[in-house]
């Protein structure tokens, strides 16, 4: 059976002691390495979380804005389209009324040329009455002569008959 002899007691005093500086000088230091490592990487984890967060409430913030930019483009056409409508009724508007008042202006130059033509047309009538006139008291011939003047009339009249 088993004995226990003095150097099973000295191999297993070895191996507590070999165990205790092993766990002194390595395990302890490794244990701290690792610990330093795992605590870095949760670190970068956080960080990287931390990060990703921030990188969404940003993405949040510019589609907010690009919303808001979009909202107030649609404003800005429709004010702009507004606007141009506006002036375009505007200009439409004076347009008409500069084109009544040419043909306004147009009707009255008519009228007026068209009196001045008939004032001339009727100090014409008046010489050519006075002509006639003053050859027949001239001339006092007769009837015959009366008709032809007044066919001469009617000719440099252009054939005028009321």
């Amino acid at each position: 059976m088993l004995r226990l002899d003095l150097n099973l007691v000295w191999t297993i005093i070895n191996m507590l002691i070999i165990y205790a500086i092993y766990r002194k000088f390595l395990y302890q230091p490794v244990h701290k390495v690792l610990d330093a490592r795992q605590a870095e990487i949760d670190k970068q984890y956080a960080d990287a979380e931390t990060a990703r967060q921030s990188a969404e409430q940003l993405k949040e913030q510019a589609q907010a804005e690009m919303t808001e930019i979009s909202r107030k483009k649609a404003d800005m056409l429709g004010e702009a389209r507004q606007k141009a409508g506006e002036e375009y009724d505007r200009l439409m508007k004076q347009a008409k009324e500069q084109a009544e008042q040419i043909v306004t202006d147009a009707r009255a130059r008519s009228k007026w040329e068209q009196d001045k033509q008939m004032e001339e047309a009727k100090r014409q009538i008046a010489d050519l009455v006075m002509a006639a006139t003053a050859k027949l008291v001239a001339d006092k011939t007769g009837e015959e002569e009366d008709r032809k003047l007044y066919q001469q009339f009617l000719t440099k009249t252009g054939g005028m008959e009321r």
